[in-house]
């Protein structure tokens, strides 16, 4: 290589693999991410055990406190009736896997953020499965509100 423009192509031909062999290794890395100790998702899966128990303390104690108010008591607690009828058809109480699939930003309605306050809101992609067969994908939706982090629903 008697031409230095030719060393500094090569050169950057290099460099340009590197990186992106780095990128590459950077990208299967984040969708290969641990979910597990992540607030968020812990909140999440707890509230599978809140459907299972129908344990309304529990379930309205995750709301933002206006919650209660602006939907009466009546209609959460049929809520939570349904979705532990639903989850127990399902998965008998106890699915044999929950696995925590990703933990993304959400769309904020304009309603929550009307109403709530909300700020901001993340969803937790969750999939379920129990041994006779059963399985979905799911996600719950977490809402900022402050400085606090609210549930906000669990579809089944």
């Amino acid at each position: 290589m008697n031409k230095p423009w030719m060393a500094i192509a090569l050169l950057g031909t290099i460099a340009g693999t590197l990186a992106g062999t780095l990128i590459s290794t950077d990208l299967q890395a984040s969708t290969e991410q641990n979910f597990s100790d992540d607030p968020l998702a812990q909140r999440c899966i707890k509230m599978l055990d809140i459907y299972a128990a129908e344990d309304f303390d529990a379930y309205v104690a995750e709301f933002p406190e206006p919650w209660l108010g602006i939907f009466g008591e009546k209609t959460l607690r049929k809520q939570l009736a349904d979705r532990h009828g639903k989850y127990v058809k399902e998965y008998q109480a106890k699915p044999d896997t929950i696995k925590i699939k990703a933990v993304t930003p959400a769309k904020v309605a304009k309603i929550e953020q009307d109403k709530l306050g909300a700020l901001e809101a993340k969803e937790i992609d969750l999939y379920i499965a129990s041994d006779k067969g059963n399985s979905s994908s799911t996600a719950c939706k977490y809402l900022r509100i402050g400085d606090s982090w609210y549930f906000r629903s669990l579809r089944l």
